[in-house]
């Protein structure tokens, strides 16, 4: 399978630079399939051809979509993705736009990209809301290359304000799913903030609980930038990872059970998705609770290959469906952090495990952190132009800690209040935290500023992906050769 994705992803790229009427490709692509079912050499190449004539098809469909000009006046049709978070004397937030249109053109362009909203405090939006404003998109505040391209792989495309004087028409509201999950995004918030949790404390569990950062200082965002942690404080892959690794140590009393291995399995997914859910279904998270639900029936499999399939079909689904994911660097991130659980840490693990339970958790929960932040470094290094290297160090420490923290800010808000004692933990842990981090920004001397270029990035990864099936091969033949020894 996982030759079949590098096939559909050289279709998209080859997609996202030619243009070829979509007829054409698809009759290429139903005549290569048809090729496919030949059981020889042809058949094989039908297929990867079949694959990359897919992906070329895809990448027409989704970038074939206008992207709305900057700085002239537009009418824009947005729905409102989060809810604005406040800024002092200003809100900001994000939308999807679908629709615009501009003065010299009174035709309405389809569009399938995303913009930051800042507006007055008087102004009041809520997610799903569905608005069409007259304004100007201006580009990116920040003009650094590493944030630019940052905020470009996630379809944004510039930014908007929208004041009092700002025609606006409240259309209506869509996606009651995503209503409801902002409702318990900030039910939970406030559950934490009815706690005895406060400042730092408060603003951390906040943040990993429920993706809320709006309590937070900006002294303390700085810190966990300069430490090479800030991706602790977005709800994302690592935090859907935390909470899939200890649902799998906490659940694992279901497979006492009859058919206990299901139960523990759809339980796992269960929680996966309502922590999702609770943390307001953000994009990025919601691309994370699919890989990681793909990784818990992968793993059920027992077999490392079947695992690979199994990611590499997920992935293949969902780049069919969303192309511009391909360019995202959440996606990317979480492809390449579950690719190298699969094949690298739960392996090492293995070789590590011993008798002790206690022992093996610390184990796995170190050796997963460091997995993670060694295969996501090139990526990490080429979007945000920023390596921390004491955050290699620093990241299986916090790793270790987000896992009780996760744990107690979750059960800090739904357990009654007057269990303080778990409050009181959850505290602790986040006290802690926020003293490692603000440690690791003093070391100066540990952090540097790159501009990897994007080919030597992908020599890596083509290099790993080598060395990495090498030694499965190498181990295969070993295991193969056991019984006969």
């Amino acid at each position: 399978m996982l030759i079949l994705l590098v096939a559909l992803v050289a279709g998209m790229v080859i997609g996202a630079w030619v243009s070829v009427p979509l007829w054409v490709v698809i009759v290429c692509v139903a005549t290569f399939h048809l090729c496919s079912f030949r059981r020889d050499r042809i058949g094989e190449i039908a297929l990867l051809l079949a694959f990359v004539m897919t992906g070329v098809a895809a990448a027409l469909s989704e970038f074939g979509h206008d992207t709305p000009p900057l700085d002239e006046p537009l009418t824009l049709l947005l729905t409102i993705d989060e809810e604005p978070a406040d800024r002092g004397t200003w809100k900001r937030s994000s939308a999807s736009v679908s629709w615009y249109r501009s003065n010299t053109d009174s035709t309405w362009h389809e569009c399938d990209r995303r913009v930051i909203i800042t507006t007055d405090t008087a102004t009041q939006l809520s997610v799903g809301e569905r608005i069409a404003i007259y304004s100007q998109l201006r580009p990116l505040a920040d003009s650094t290359n590493s944030y630019v391209r940052l905020m470009h792989s996630r379809g944004y495309v510039g930014r908007v304000a929208i004041y009092r004087s700002t025609p606006l028409v409240r259309v209506g509201k869509t996606g009651s799913l995503r209503r409801a999950s902002s409702r318990l995004q900030h039910w939970a918030a406030e559950r934490l903030r009815a706690s005895r949790l406060e400042g730092d404390q408060l603003a951390l569990c906040t943040a990993i609980a429920t993706g809320k950062r709006t309590t937070m200082s900006a002294q303390l965002r700085k810190q966990y930038t300069l430490s090479g942690s800030s991706h602790l404080l977005a709800v994302s892959g690592l935090h859907v990872a935390i909470v899939f690794v200890v649902a799998n140590i906490l659940l694992r009393w279901l497979t006492l059970l009859a058919r206990g291995s299901q139960l523990l399995n759809l339980a796992v997914v269960a929680v996966v998705w309502g922590y999702a859910a609770m943390t307001g279904m953000a994009v990025s998270v919601v691309r994370a609770a699919l890989m990681f639900s793909a990784l818990q029936f992968a793993l059920a499999s027992g077999a490392s290959y079947r695992s690979g399939n199994v990611l590499a079909t997920v992935a293949m689904v969902m780049l069919i469906v969303r192309p511009s994911l391909l360019g995202d660097v959440s996606f990317q991130l979480s492809v390449v952090a579950v690719a190298a659980i699969i094949y690298w840490a739960v392996p090492f693990c293995a070789q590590l495990r011993t008798r002790n339970g206690l022992l093996n958790l610390l184990t796995s929960t170190v050796v997963i952190g460091a997995v993670c932040t060694l295969a996501t470094a090139p990526l990490v290094a080429y979007w945000f132009g920023r390596v921390a290297m004491v955050g290699v160090v620093l990241n299986p420490l916090v790793v270790l800690l987000g896992y009780g923290l996760v744990v107690l800010s979750v059960m800090t808000i739904f357990v009654p209040t007057s269990w303080g004692f778990v409050a009181r933990a959850a505290g602790a842990i986040a006290e802690a935290e926020n003293r490692c981090v603000a440690v690791a920004a003093e070391m100066d001397w540990t952090q540097f500023t790159t501009d990897i270029n994007g080919w030597t990035v992908v020599i890596i990864y083509v290099v790993a992906i080598v060395i990495t099936e090498l030694a499965r091969r190498k181990t295969r033949k070993k295991s193969l050769s056991l019984p006969y020894v």
